[in-house]
């Protein structure tokens, strides 16, 4: 029965009416972050429920910028859920909802789906120690931070089940750029005029303030940058890429807000993507026009002097030659060796480590985490679940190498995507040895949009050749072609789901 265009909107404004009045009513009674939060969860998996698309959107728009919540507080650390927590839920309940209509896995076969499995199992693992080891309370928040990690994981396959065609992964893309670049100008807006931020010490002056919206500290913010940043580096060099002059300025905001984090970690990962992206020429055949630009860029620096002492001031020589850290290094190295320490304070640690997340809970160092990503991995999963992290990371170059060798030389975006992708990677990892940084969502959520676009992409450059090595087989042997395919498929059936 069709409804009469009064009843319609009868029943719009009548739902409309309710809707306002819960919100009043929530108003009144919860503070504003919970209730902002709660509204942009709902929003977020209604407008999945229409689309899907929508929704990852909205999330792309959503992972650089947080209003956090703090939802407990332990000696120790301090567990919050954000506003990309809430769009995030959001998402994977409309998700969900829209696989079980559609009567379809949420988890499509991919070369990475082993990797994680076995990360999270040992991750799981881990915490059998940890439980015999530890307080409750300590179990509760580490186990909420490894659910923070899986919730994270779930944007692969989301982005996977989602993006289907060439269009709409080139469409993501540039909207993570245009997502970064907000984030950037803002940053740099704000850092720049020097009153805004927090202090950055050269000994004991403050030499500048930074500004990190969105994110937990410098270092964060400055990996953010850098995952990005060897995209659009790649991009500004590659020869048959459109738009020149707005990667050059994208490339010069995406820099300078490396430098105005102040974090001399981030600066170490600029120079491993610049060094990447010039041994394999940013995805073109000469290395001419980026060895230019990297010039251009570094002859900024000079401009800045702080940003020279911040690189200068972290090591100096005495008489003697003896080499001196500044107290900051000098702690971090001093961590790092207590970390060892507690590597070996047991048979079983080294095997299945002390539980995931709990390095923050040991109480022999004064900072709140060893400083270094893969000592953290180390430590809280064992010799076991480092090995199964280096195997997940292996298996990511491996498929950005795939489409990078698919790519060329016809499909210029996607060769300098893999090829920028793969150098940024590279700069969060060396940033990594000097904070856990590939635990903060500001950094998980982007890494893994962009590590599933790359495997979309990947797996569509394959099928359309592997359906131009049909058509050539069936036109040179036209009556074996269906044989021979067949055996194929059956030989590589196990390969292909998970390896190829």
């Amino acid at each position: 029965m069709k409804l009469k265009p009064s009843l319609i909107a009868i029943i719009v404004a009548t739902s409309l009416f309710l809707i306002f009045s819960i919100v009043a009513v929530l108003t009144a009674l919860v503070p504003p972050k919970h209730l902002f939060l709660l509204l942009g969860g709902l929003a977020t998996f209604c407008t999945a429920m229409l689309r899907l698309e929508y929704g990852l959107i909205m999330l792309v728009f959503a992972l650089p910028w947080t209003l956090q919540i703090e939802l407990a507080k332990v000696p120790g650390a301090v567990y919050k859920i954000g506003s990309d927590d809430a769009v995030l839920l959001g998402l994977i309940l409309g998700w969900l909802t829209h696989m079980a209509i559609e009567k379809v896995s949420p988890f499509p076969s991919s070369p990475l789906n082993l990797p994680i499995l076995a990360f999270i199992t040992c991750a799981a693992f881990s915490f059998i120690p940890m439980g015999l080891t530890q307080k409750p309370w300590v179990l509760a928040i580490c186990g909420a931070h490894f659910f923070k990690w899986i919730e994270f994981v779930l944007i692969y396959f989301i982005v996977l089940r989602v993006v289907n065609t060439e269009q709409q992964a080139r469409r993501f893309v540039v909207l993570s750029l245009i997502s970064c670049a907000i984030l950037a100008v803002a940053q740099v807006s704000l850092t720049a005029t020097g009153r805004y931020g927090a202090g950055i010490f050269i000994g004991e002056t403050e030499a500048a303030k930074t500004v990190t919206p969105g994110t937990e500290s410098n270092l964060i913010l400055g990996s953010y940058y850098l995952l990005f940043l060897g995209i659009v580096l790649s991009m500004t060099v590659s020869r048959r890429i459109r738009h020149k002059g707005l990667f050059v300025a994208f490339t010069v905001l995406l820099f300078l807000g490396v430098l105005f984090t102040y974090g001399r970690a981030n600066y170490l990962g600029l120079a491993s993507v610049l060094t990447v992206l010039t041994i394999t020429g940013g995805g073109v055949r000469t290395r001419l026009p980026f060895i230019f630009l990297i010039f251009f860029l570094l002859a900024m620096v000079y401009f800045m002097p702080t940003v020279v002492k911040r690189m200068t001031f972290t090591v100096t020589v005495e008489k003697g030659g003896i080499l001196k850290f500044e107290q900051s290094a000098h702690n971090r190295l001093r961590v790092w060796r207590k970390a060892i320490d507690v590597f070996l304070a047991r048979p079983t640690n080294p095997i299945i480590g002390i539980g995931f997340w709990g390095s923050r809970f040991l109480g022999v160092w004064g900072y709140a985490t060893p400083h270094n990503q893969f000592i953290a991995y180390l430590i809280e999963m064992g010799i076991i679940g480092f090995a199964i992290f280096c195997w997940l990371m292996k298996r990511l170059f491996h498929e950005t190498l795939r489409l990078y060798r698919l790519s060329v030389p016809d499909d210029p975006f996607g060769s300098a995507l893999s090829i920028g992708f793969m150098a940024g990677v590279i700069g969060v990892l060396v940033g990594a040895f000097f904070e856990c940084t590939l635990e903060s969502p500001r950094v998980l959520g982007p890494l893994w949009f962009m590590t599933a676009l790359i495997v979309v992409l990947k797996n569509i450059k394959k099928e359309e050749e592997e359906a131009v090595e049909e058509e050539f087989v069936a036109g040179a042997y036209p009556s074996a072609s269906g044989g021979l395919e067949n055996t194929i498929a059956r030989r590589r059936r196990f390969v292909d789901k998970y390896f190829s």
